[in-house]
């Protein structure tokens, strides 16, 4: 894999908020410079390619299916062949004209077993020639004006497709749209906190962020074993959670107490912050925020882990995973991130990276968050100052979602 590129990720959600799919970006060092559009397509296949062939699928994607851009070029070569069919969605953009050619390669890419999707639909899109071929057709919300966007769906209903709506941004949109009838939906809504003034938390939640809390301040391994045997879900959830394949310990606990006394305080903070995500409607946990948060720790965690300055006892790596999972638990709960730093009486160095991004934790959050968004301008930078490329945070990425996704898959 080039040292000047890496592949990341965008979660894609269904009706019910869970991740199903995830479109796949390729990223380019400033650093790098191709000569056209099209060589970086190629690029970003034997990128994929790469990544797949030595990380293997389920470690990339889980369960779920990535949706991959092509260009005409890489479209029409056969290059892309190399993908898994089963897998990957083929996404056509905008601006690739549908020629005989391309109607041809349709026909044939769909009749090989490949899924199509049409990006960035538009008020009389030039590519409804392809729809016959097509799967999935993404409509760029701010792309349609509102006043179109009902016509546009009832339109493209007519056909066998599956509509999503891509760049939802508000809770209010996603609504907006699911109530038009898209199947899927693609932005970081789920992640936009809303403030509910005086909402009361659920029991589960309320319990967890007790834990938390007295975890923070030290509290004896014996104290907190009670509210897990006092709620049976809680304390089958943790049994399940810290038994997953996304733990790299080879111990199975097969009691609360003895989870509780074999992980310690710091540990069983991580799993309790993971709880407190997986406990949403009907538990699941192919959730967005927990998939998105998880990831976001555990890659902050590998960051830290890998920097020599890593104290011998693993303290930093555990608060910088604490800082990546709780940094999305404003929009879990509803209520202001500086709300929950007092409440559970975080240090002053996790509270100022949570609330302002200050300190080395805040610096390491903020460089989470552009990789996630694939902000190569602002995270390239903090790379260099930890002495990582592209191909070492492509690395660690890949670490990443195969142990985020080895801890959601089913038991």
């Amino acid at each position: 894999m080039s040292q000047g590129t890496f592949v990341g990720r965008q979660p894609i959600v269904d009706r019910e908020q869970r991740v199903v799919a995830y479109e796949l970006f390729f990223r380019s060092s400033a650093e790098v410079r191709f000569a056209d559009f099209d060589e970086v397509g190629r690029a970003a296949v034997r990128v994929m390619v790469n990544t797949f062939a030595a990380l293997g699928m389920d470690a990339v994607l889980g369960e779920a299916r990535g949706f991959f851009n092509v260009t005409s070029e890489v479209f029409l070569s056969e290059s892309i062949e190399a993908l898994p069919r089963d897998r990957v969605v083929l996404e056509i953009l905008e601006n690739v004209e549908p020629t005989r050619e391309i109607q041809a390669r349709c026909k044939e890419l769909h009749a090989a077993g490949f899924t199509l999707a049409l990006d960035d639909w538009v008020v009389d899109d030039p590519r409804e020639c392809l729809l016959p071929w097509t799967s999935v057709v993404k409509v760029d919300l701010p792309a349609v004006a509102r006043k179109d966007l009902r016509s546009v769906v009832r339109k493209l209903r007519s056909t066998n497709v599956q509509l999503l709506a891509e760049k939802v941004e508000t809770a209010e949109e996603y609504e907006a749209c699911r109530k038009l009838g898209f199947d899927l939906f693609q932005g970081y809504f789920f992640a936009r906190p809303i403030v509910l003034e005086g909402a009361e938390v659920d029991a589960s939640k309320a319990t967890l962020l007790r834990l938390l809390q007295q975890i923070t301040a030290g509290a004896e391994a014996a104290t907190l074993v009670e509210p897990f045997k006092q709620d049976a879900k809680l304390g089958l959830n943790l049994l399940r959670l810290v038994n997953t394949a996304g733990r790299a310990a080879r111990v199975r606990l097969d009691t609360i107490e003895a989870a509780v006394r074999y992980l310690g305080l710091q540990q069983l903070g991580r799993w309790v912050t993971i709880l407190l995500y997986a406990q949403g409607r009907s538990s699941d946990l192919r959730s967005p925020l927990l998939t998105a948060a998880a990831h976001r720790g555990r890659l902050m965690e590998l960051v830290v882990d890998r920097a020599t300055t890593l104290c011998d006892d693993g303290t930093d790596a555990e608060r910088a995973f604490l800082v990546g999972m709780l940094s999305l638990a404003d929009a879990l709960l509803g209520r202001p991130i500086e709300n929950l730093v007092s409440e559970l009486r975080l240090s002053d160095e996790i509270g100022r990276a949570l609330t302002h991004h200050e300190g080395e934790l805040g610096r390491l959050l903020s460089m989470a968050v552009a990789i996630e968004a694939g902000d190569v301008s602002k995270f390239e930078p903090e790379l260099a100052t930890r002495d990582l490329d592209f191909a070492a945070l492509q690395e660690l990425e890949n670490q990443a979602y195969a142990w985020v996704h080895g801890l959601i898959a089913p038991a």
